[in-house]
C-alpha cells in the first residue's frame, strides 16, 4: 500500500514545479525562487512522490514533462493563483473587515438595476471589480475563478459547486413602431411578422437563443435581415421604423424614456415567454453579501417600477416578478 496515496498536494512544491515548467530549467527556477537547485530538485521529487507519478522525464535534455507533468502544469496554475488570492484576501479582511469582490453582470441588469447594487457593494467591500458581458462568458469566468459572483441568466443548475438564487423573472415583450398595426389593434407576433422585418439580437447572445425558441414555438420562420449586439441599439432601430423586435422590460429601461412615445408594446404569451435572472456564486462563499445583494435588487426594482415612466406604464409592473 502506498502511504502517500491520500496525501494532499503541497502547494509550495507545486509552485516550485510550475516555476520550473515556466522557466525551462531547475537552475533558472532556483534563481527566481532564491533557493538552491538541490532544494528545487527535492521539492519536485516530493511532489512526484505525493502524487505517485513521474512529472519530469529526467532522461531528456532540455527539460521535458511527462503526460502527467503536462496535465499538472496546465491545471496547477489556477490552484496556485487561488491560494495566493486566499492569502491576500485573508490578510485584507483581517485589516479592514471587508474584501475585494469581482462580480459580473449581464448588460441589461448593469444599465438599469446595476448602479444601486454597485453602490451597495462599494460600501461593503474594500475593492470592487465589475465585469459586464454575456452570460456564457461569465459562466466560464466563474468556473475559472476569475470572478466571484455573477448576476446572469445562467443558473448553473447542473453544477453542484454553485449556489443560484433567483432575483427576478421578466416577461418577453414585442416592440414595434407606433401605429404599426391597423386600427390601433394590439399587435401580435404574427401580425408584426406580416407587416415588417424582425430585428434580432446577435446569434451568440443567450437572449437571442431564447427569442428564437419563442419564434419557433409560434411557428414563425423569419429571414435574418438585421442583427444587433445591444438592446438600446435595437430599441432605437425599432423606434426609427426599421422593423419590430422581441425584448424585455429591463432591456427597454436601458433607454429610459427616450423612445417610449415612438413604440408600442405587446406581451409575448406563448413559448416560455419569461427569462429568469440569478445571483450565482460558489457554495458557502459570501453568504452575508449574497443576502444583501438579493435585498438590494428587489428594492431597486421596486423603485424603478414605482417611478411610473412611460415604459413602465406601458408594460406594467406585472412584467417583472420577484422570487418569493
Amino acid at each position: 500500500m502506498n502511504p502517500h496515496k491520500n496525501r494532499l498536494v503541497d502547494l509550495s512544491q507545486l509552485d516550485v514545479f510550475l516555476t520550473v515548467y515556466s522557466l525551462g530549467t531547475m537552475s533558472a527556477a532556483a534563481e527566481t525562487l532564491r533557493i538552491s537547485q538541490s532544494a528545487v530538485s527535492q521539492a519536485i521529487a516530493q511532489l512526484e512522490q505525493s502524487i505517485g507519478l513521474i512529472l519530469i522525464d529526467r532522461a531528456r535534455r532540455p527539460l521535458a514533462l511527462t503526460a502527467a507533468g503536462l496535465y499538472v502544469a496546465q491545471h496547477g496554475e489556477p490552484v496556485i493563483a487561488q491560494a495566493r488570492r486566499l492569502k491576500s484576501q485573508a490578510s485584507e479582511v483581517s485589516k479592514t473587515g471587508n474584501l475585494h469582490l469581482r462580480i459580473g453582470m449581464i448588460d441589461s441588469f448593469a444599465k438599469t438595476i446595476g448602479p444601486a447594487v454597485v453602490k451597495q457593494l462599494y460600501e461593503h467591500t474594500s475593492g470592487l471589480s465589475i465585469q459586464i458581458g454575456m452570460a456564457v462568458a461569465q459562466e466560464q469566468a466563474l468556473l475559472r475563478r476569475e470572478m466571484d459572483m455573477a448576476i446572469t441568466t445562467s443558473a448553473f443548475i447542473d453544477n453542484a459547486a454553485f449556489e443560484h438564487r433567483l432575483l427576478y423573472k421578466e416577461g418577453f415583450i414585442a416592440i414595434a413602431p407606433i401605429r404599426s398595426t391597423p386600427d390601433h389593434q394590439i399587435p401580435t407576433l404574427q401580425s408584426l411578422a406580416a407587416a415588417m422585418p424582425l430585428i434580432r439580437f446577435s446569434r451568440s447572445s443567450p437572449l437571442a437563443i431564447r427569442i428564437e425558441r419563442i419564434l419557433r414555438y409560434n411557428q414563425l420562420d423569419l429571414p435574418r435581415r438585421l442583427e444587433v449586439d445591444h438592446a438600446d441599439t435595437m430599441t432605437l432601430l425599432v423606434a426609427q421604423g426599421l422593423g419590430w423586435a422581441i425584448s424585455t422590460p429591463t432591456c427597454l429601461m436601458q433607454t429610459e424614456d427616450k423612445f417610449a412615445n415612438s413604440l408600442e408594446l405587446a406581451p409575448v404569451t406563448a413559448g416560455r415567454p419569461t427569462r429568469s435572472v440569478y445571483l450565482v456564486y460558489r457554495r458557502d462563499e459570501f453568504p452575508r453579501l449574497s443576502d444583501e445583494i438579493v435585498a438590494c435588487v428587489k428594492q431597486s426594482l421596486q423603485n424603478l417600477l414605482g417611478e411610473q415612466t412611460s415604459f413602465q406604464k406601458k408594460f406594467g409592473s406585472s412584467a417583472i416578478c420577484f422570487d418569493n
